[in-house]
């Protein structure tokens, strides 16, 4: 339960954010998955003893094979994906298959921990042996990670050329890319002479701007990686408006202290104002305007935050007094 604790921790850090200082979470992810390999070979005599002993199928052990099978699933969907390069079944990337299939397995293993918390009562279940058990699956785990990492770089695999998110590569600086979606979040194409971008909320003087009136704003072409939690990132260069601009023309009142971009489908992500200053307002990539999959008529375009962040057919910025803790740790549908 604590290795699977530590991966979900590090799971969920790691697919959030895209800044490289924060790689080691990532790899203690992947410390943590060798780990729960080694206690796989530990506790498989355990679990062979307990069959043996026990032929009557219960409803409890019908429930813990569904957990077994699914920890195994979870576990060489990440092995595929790190060592034999993008793999997709039905549409979906086996990486975004173990981030699904991971919830559930977390709630099965909540529920056998606490069956079999007995074990606390049994004299030397907290033991030194426990300890120096626990200790060992560690070391052996950081021991495997890094030899797979060495091997992977040495017989130069499809996984040695991932993102230090697990990403790979997709259509760099061409403007072709996948095209993807939070969920079900995908509306109708906009009518840009129709769309109106409106910056409000904390503003002394609200905004409301055209699609001709953006397009004759100054714009700035930075280049800036999206790196999708789907498995695949792209580096591109985007042309657009830097959001600090219109916040200067909307002037923000003093007690403001992060934002919220929100798109035309209803979905929302909110930043602490700090973060505005890098945030660009991208209406074209690699020279053209954005197509309609890409988030056209505007995209949110933010250095070091995975694609779940880059808010697609914005329609609206709301300045606001209040943090942005205040959302979902992940967007709803």
């Amino acid at each position: 339960m604590a290795i699977l604790i530590t991966l979900l921790i590090t799971g969920y850090l790691g697919l959030v954010s895209g800044e490289e200082k924060a790689a080691w979470r990532l790899s203690l992810h992947g410390i943590a998955a060798y780990a729960l390999i080694v206690l796989f070979i530990w506790k498989s005599a355990i679990i062979l003893d307990a069959y043996r002993r026990k032929n009557k199928w219960t409803r409890q052990r019908i429930l813990f094979v569904l957990l077994l099978v699914m920890l195994l699933a979870i576990v060489a969907m990440g092995l595929l994906w790190t060592v034999n390069g993008p793999l997709y079944v039905a549409g979906f990337s086996l990486v975004s298959l173990h981030i699904y299939l991971a919830i559930p397995t977390m709630l099965l293993m909540a529920w056998h921990s606490w069956r079999h918390k007995f074990i606390f009562r049994v004299k030397g279940s907290l033991d030194r042996r426990l300890f120096l058990g626990a200790a060992t699956t560690a070391v052996l785990g950081a021991a495997f990670w890094r030899t797979a990492q060495w091997g992977q770089d040495l017989l130069e695999w499809p996984g040695a050329k991932r993102r230090f998110t697990g990403s790979y590569q997709r259509g760099s600086f061409t403007g072709t890319f996948p095209v993807v979606s939070w969920i079900a979040d995908d509306p109708q194409p906009i009518d840009n002479s129709a769309w109106r971008l409106a910056i409000d909320g904390a503003v002394e003087k609200p905004l409301s701007i055209s699609y001709e009136a953006l397009l004759a704003l100054p714009s700035v072409t930075r280049e800036v990686v999206l790196d999708c939690t789907g498995g695949w990132y792209t580096r591109q260069l985007w042309q657009g408006v830097p959001l600090h601009d219109l916040f200067a023309q909307a002037e923000l009142i003093d007690t403001t202290v992060s934002i919220t971009v929100e798109s035309v489908t209803g979905y929302t992500r909110r930043f602490p104002l700090a973060e505005s200053h890098s945030m660009l307002l991208a209406h074209h990539v690699a020279g053209q305007p954005l197509t309609h999959g890409h988030g056209a008529p505007l995209r949110l375009v933010i250095p070091h935050k995975r694609g779940l962040e880059w808010v697609k057919w914005i329609t609206a910025i709301h300045a606001n007094t209040t943090s942005a803790l205040w959302q979902p740790p992940l967007p709803l549908p």
